[in-house]
């Protein structure tokens, strides 16, 4: 199994790579283009290497493997996370911190942040249902990739759940080297808060929804309140 998995890893991390340096698919539409390339690459990467393993349930029930790491989290956070009680809070959390920061870009006039995110923006409100596509393709690809598959195998591999999400969190933030060494700083905390998350609540599903309601704040509803997108263009 480790000398598989490490076969894997590498195929996963060739993938990383074109996802990263190809052109391919070929799609016209910047942002159509990115969302394709979510599905054709994380997803294909993640459904072929979990069939792979013979680990197809792994999206719903947490594997295995992962209990010294998620052991280590819930000592950390002195417990599970009741996902009822936190969702609310973290969701309300989500939205009042995009509305902020959309409000600051308003004021300002420019746009306010860690990264350089103009490259997956939408400028007009045509992008703006792309954003809506893009936001979920991202959270929902994104996180099966990185928070589930490369940790799996670089688990399975080096025998240290802890190094798995460790290389996967410190990759999903050099994924993300169109944002600039801030943004990927930014982008790798939050790839930890989300690996975090879920292995404290068990559920894949959780951090696949955060990942969605924070891509959703930044690409649709903070262009809007901070009048970047104005529904008044035709453009």
């Amino acid at each position: 199994m480790q000398g598989m998995a490490a076969a894997l890893l590498t195929a996963a991390l060739a993938g990383l790579w074109a996802f990263l340096h190809s052109g391919w698919p070929p799609v016209p539409h910047r942002l159509a283009r990115r969302a394709v390339r979510h599905i054709v690459w994380f997803g294909g990467m993640t459904l072929l290497g979990l069939l792979a393993l013979g680990q197809w349930r792994a999206p719903s029930q947490t594997p295995a493997v992962f209990d010294p790491a998620r052991a280590l989290v819930v000592a950390l956070v002195g417990g599970g996370l009741d996902v009822a009680a936190a969702w609310p809070w973290a969701l309300g959390g989500i939205v009042a911190g995009g509305t902020i920061i959309g409000l600051v870009e308003r004021w300002r006039g420019r746009p306010f942040g860690l990264g350089d995110v103009e490259a997956v923006m939408p400028r007009t409100p045509r992008e703006l249902g792309w954003g809506v596509i893009l936001s979920l393709t991202a959270g929902v690809m994104e996180e099966g990739y990185f928070r589930l598959l490369l940790p799996l195998l670089a688990t399975l591999a080096t025998g240290s759940a802890v190094v798995g999400f460790g290389l996967a969190t410190l990759l999903f933030g050099a994924a993300h080297r169109y944002q600039g060494w801030k943004g990927m700083i930014a982008t790798a905390v939050t790839g930890a808060l989300l690996a975090a998350v879920y292995l404290a609540s068990g559920a894949l599903w959780v951090a696949i929804a955060l990942h969605v309601a924070i891509d959703l704040n930044a690409l649709v509803a903070r262009p809007v309140v901070s009048g970047r997108v104005r529904f008044g263009d035709t453009a």
